[in-house]
């Protein structure tokens, strides 16, 4: 048989086979397997991921229609139900190892946020991965439902995920929280679920920084008042004491308090933060930058494949979970690496109708306006000329 160059196969370059079996033999992941070893079990699902199949059957038929190219993707035609057993019976801590490699690796080409001064900016958060309680009864958190929850904190460089952690939908947000070390410098942007002036606290004498909204019933004496700018929507500048019965043992130092009505809404806004070197201004575009995790959650449940699972056992959604992860930091570093200013969907799809076409990644997207995908329709053909 030829050698074959597809594109899948670069894509999958970015995942050194030699790195994945070194994390496959350390949890035992082949032990006692005789067809379908760890890395078809995630070349399959990673298929799935960037094509859109969520069911098994299409995935599987659709990846055998390429069996010509499978040999070199280190792969053989896979069985439903092998692939089925693969997912019930093996480590997701495989693919948690894997995902963490290729973070590394995609940070070093992230581009820097726009914010003009040093030090990491994370913008944290969770959501619920909606599960079906009576397929998944260990899933069940609350009247009737079942769900998993995903936390991370995604970094302003590049808008990628900082750290993933999943968990029974039941555990609350800022519990993960809690068990999280962050760097010194770092400015982590939260919203109300978080606040909790005992870990705050804990942040503050650990050099981190936080930005937040302040809960309407918060009790605080002000201190000081510093300079406003009614033309920017700044309403108040102000350092704070807590002077709450428990807050202010939780938190004895004091706050900054920035109030800010939206000049287009008129929605108003108070935040509290630890930082006192910036423009009130800026605390508030800090704030506003929250909304990258929100649109990251935006776009996994709406172009990965998390909201239909192709198994009921933990161990079969973490492995789709942490499959869709790597597929969204295998799309982000082509397109860091092309310097394409292309949205997630959009890569996504020139991806999924290239995938085993034997075309170069930089052909792929030079053809195409750099800031956009403007039709991909004709793009699909463009594709298929040879």
């Amino acid at each position: 048989m030829g050698h074959e160059n597809t594109l899948f196969r670069e894509v999958l370059q970015w995942i050194p086979r030699h790195e994945f079996q070194a994390i496959v033999n350390r949890h035992d992941g082949d032990k006692r397997t005789r067809n379908l070893k760890c890395w078809g079990q995630f070349v399959s699902l990673l298929f799935g991921q960037l094509t859109g199949h969520n069911a098994l059957r299409s995935m599987v038929t659709a990846l055998n229609t390429q069996v010509q190219f499978l040999y070199h993707l280190g792969v053989t035609p896979i069985k439903r139900s092998t692939l089925s057993d693969a997912n019930e019976k093996r480590s997701p801590k495989i693919l948690e190892d894997v995902f963490y490699k290729l973070l590394n690796r995609t940070q070093a080409y992230a581009p820097k946020h726009s914010f003009r001064f040093n030090g990491k900016i994370l913008a944290m958060d969770a959501t619920t991965i909606n599960l079906c309680l009576s397929l998944c009864p260990w899933a069940g958190f609350r009247h009737g439902k079942g769900g998993m929850k995903m936390h991370t904190a995604i970094d302003l460089d590049g808008n990628l995920p900082d750290f993933m952690v999943m968990t029974p939908a039941k555990v609350h947000d800022v519990k993960v929280a809690h068990g999280r070390r962050f760097a010194p410098g770092t400015t982590l942007l939260v919203d109300r679920a978080y606040v909790d002036f005992e870990w705050l606290y804990q942040l503050e004498k650990q050099g981190v920084f936080f930005v937040t909204r302040m809960k309407d019933n918060g009790q605080y004496k002000v201190r000081r008042c510093f300079s406003k700018i009614q033309a920017k929507g700044i309403k108040a500048d102000q350092e704070i004491r807590l002077t709450g019965q428990l807050t202010r043992k939780k938190y004895p130092t004091t706050l900054r308090r920035v109030s800010y009505r939206d000049p287009e809404t008129g929605q108003r806004y108070v935040f509290i933060t630890n930082r006192f070197d910036l423009a009130a201004k800026t605390i508030c575009d800090l704030y506003k930058a929250r909304w990258e995790v929100e649109l990251f959650f935006k776009t996994m449940k709406g172009q990965l494949q998390v909201d239909k699972f192709v198994g009921t056992s933990v161990n079969a959604v973490l492995w789709q979970l942490w499959t869709a992860m790597i597929a969204y930091l295998l799309v982000s570093l082509i397109r860091f690496l092309n310097k394409v200013k292309w949205s997630v969907p959009s890569t996504m799809a020139a991806l999924a109708v290239a995938l085993f076409q034997k075309i170069d990644i930089k052909r792929l997207f030079n053809p195409l306006p750099r800031e956009r995908c403007v039709n991909i329709g004709l793009h699909r053909q463009m594709l298929f000329q040879f």
